[in-house]
């Protein structure tokens, strides 16, 4: 089943979400406040973002913008109360993914309309990531490949992840700052991008038995190849 991340501030719309999503296989997260709800999103893999109105407006404008330009970006479900000025579609939402429930609700009508959001996605993201013989835990950010097994920060996972994205595309330092560590264009520190990178070329020699993956290409950023 799918991993769901439940964002509200109101203590009855959370246990209502929680329970019906757990009782239809469903893992669940929470956080009561969209900067919470970023840091979750650094910890656990997530198929589909449940939001609730009562984290307010702003907030929710501010972190489903986020989410949508992330490099994780994934389907949300919005619990909207019955006339919230926010459903005159004030927010970047997917007409072909993303599902609005108005409020007051059932429990099955959020965990519906979980299952139809992720299905419209292409369903529940792949437990891993593959590369030739290398293999990516998406939930325990395990290494796997004709070496030994190397577990990866978050940080690496997320830096990994983002250049089998772009696998074979030369990626520039401001864009992994960007994309990654989610700073502001023009800040962040090109020496952040070359340690991390550094140390996940470290880890992938030993999971692959020495195999150089990751090319420096001077001046210009870096390259999965």
């Amino acid at each position: 089943m799918s991993s769901v991340l439940v964002v509200t501030r109101d203590a009855g719309t959370g246990v209502l979400a929680e329970r019906a999503l757990a009782a239809g296989g469903h893992d669940v997260a929470s956080a009561e406040s969209s900067d919470a709800a970023v840091r979750r999103l650094f910890s656990v893999r997530v198929d589909a973002v449940v939001v609730d109105s009562s984290i307010g407006d702003e907030q929710v404008r501010e972190f489903c913008g986020w989410l949508q330009s992330s490099s994780w970006a994934c389907p949300v479900v919005f619990l909207a109360a019955a006339g919230a000025r926010w459903l005159a579609g004030q927010l970047p939402v997917d007409a072909e993914r993303d599902e609005i429930v108005v409020k007051p609700c059932e429990g099955k009508d959020i965990r519906h309309a979980v299952e139809k959001a992720v299905s419209a996605s292409g369903g529940a993201r792949p437990e891993t990531i593959s590369i030739g013989d290398l293999s990516i835990s998406t939930s325990s950010h395990e290494l796997r490949g004709n070496g030994e097994p190397v577990q990866l920060t978050p940080t690496e996972f997320r830096l990994m992840s983002y250049l089998v994205e772009r696998r074979g595309s030369i990626v520039p330092s401001e864009e992994l700052l960007e994309k990654v560590w989610e700073f502001y264009p023009g800040t962040g520190s090109s020496e952040l991008v070359r340690s991390h990178v550094r140390n996940l070329r470290s880890k992938l020699r030993l999971a692959t038995g020495g195999t150089e993956l990751v090319q420096t290409v001077p001046r210009r950023g870096y390259r999965l190849l």
